[in-house]
C-alpha cells in the first residue's frame, strides 16, 4: 500500500507502523486542544482536515485483512494498535502541553476507537457515531477490550460521551452502554446527532463546534 508523502508513522519494537497525519491549529493560539480523528473499518485514510485553534491528529489502521482495519485493536488477540495509538495520543499530548485536553471523534469501527481510546487516556469529551460496543466474534473471550461497558466504574474519571445512532441493529449495544454509562453516573448524551449531511467535514466542524461550547 503507498502512502502520501506526508504522512508519518510511529513503530514498535517488532517493526510494525501505526500510520498518521498531524494538521497543528492554523490560527497561533497559547494553547490549542488536541482531536484524534479514528476512520471507519475499510475506509484506511488518514485524512486532511483543519479547523480553528485545534491540533488534529488523524491516525490509519490499516492492519488486517486488505487493510481493513482491527477496530483500532490489533490483530488476533495482540493489541499492538491499541498500544502504539496510546503512546502516539501521549506524545502528541505532551508536547502540545494539552493533556487534559483530549478529545476523540469516530463512527461505526471508528466509534468504538474513539470510546476505547478516550476512556484509556481519559478524554474529555468523545463523539461517537453508530459506534460498536461489543464485537460480536469475539463473545468467546475474557478480553474486556471486546465489551467497552467493561471499562465502566465508579472509581475512573471518564469522558463525556455523545453518541448518535444512524445504525438500528446497533440501537441496544448503544442503550446497554448508556444505561451503564447512567449505572456509573458517567454523563453520557444519546441522541446528539448534528444536522450537517452527508458531509464528514461538516459533521467534524459541527461537532468541534459543540465541544468549543462545552469547555469554554
Amino acid at each position: 500500500m503507498s502512502y502520501d508523502e506526508d504522512l508519518l508513522y510511529i513503530e514498535d519494537a517488532n517493526n510494525r507502523k501505526l500510520y498518521y497525519r498531524f494538521t497543528p491549529a492554523p490560527f497561533f493560539s497559547n494553547f490549542a486542544p488536541l482531536l484524534v480523528v479514528l476512520h471507519d473499518e475499510g475506509k484506511a485514510e488518514a485524512n486532511h482536515f483543519e479547523y480553528k485553534m485545534w491540533n488534529i491528529l488523524t491516525p490509519l489502521d490499516n492492519f488486517e485483512y486488505a487493510n481493513n482495519g482491527t477496530c483500532w485493536l490489533g490483530e488476533e488477540d495482540d493489541f499492538f494498535v491499541k498500544d502504539l495509538l496510546q503512546k502516539l495520543i501521549k506524545q502528541f499530548a505532551e508536547k502540545l502541553e494539552c493533556e487534559d485536553h483530549i478529545y476523540l471523534y469516530g463512527n461505526s469501527m471508528g466509534g468504538y476507537g474513539a470510546i476505547l481510546h478516550g476512556i484509556l487516556c481519559k478524554a474529555n469529551a468523545v463523539y461517537a457515531e453508530s459506534p460498536c460496543i461489543i464485537l460480536q466474534e469475539k463473545h468467546d473471550t475474557i478480553s474486556k477490550e471486546y465489551d467497552l461497558s467493561h471499562f465502566l466504574n465508579l472509581i475512573d474519571s471518564f469522558p463525556i460521551f455523545y453518541l448518535c445512532s444512524h445504525d438500528n441493529h446497533l440501537e441496544d449495544e448503544i442503550v446497554y452502554f448508556v444505561e451503564t454509562c447512567k449505572k456509573f453516573d458517567i454523563k453520557v448524551h444519546p441522541d446528539f446527532c448534528p444536522k450537517s449531511g452527508d458531509d464528514e467535514n461538516h459533521t467534524l466542524k459541527k461537532v468541534l463546534d459543540m465541544f468549543e461550547h462545552v469547555t469554554s
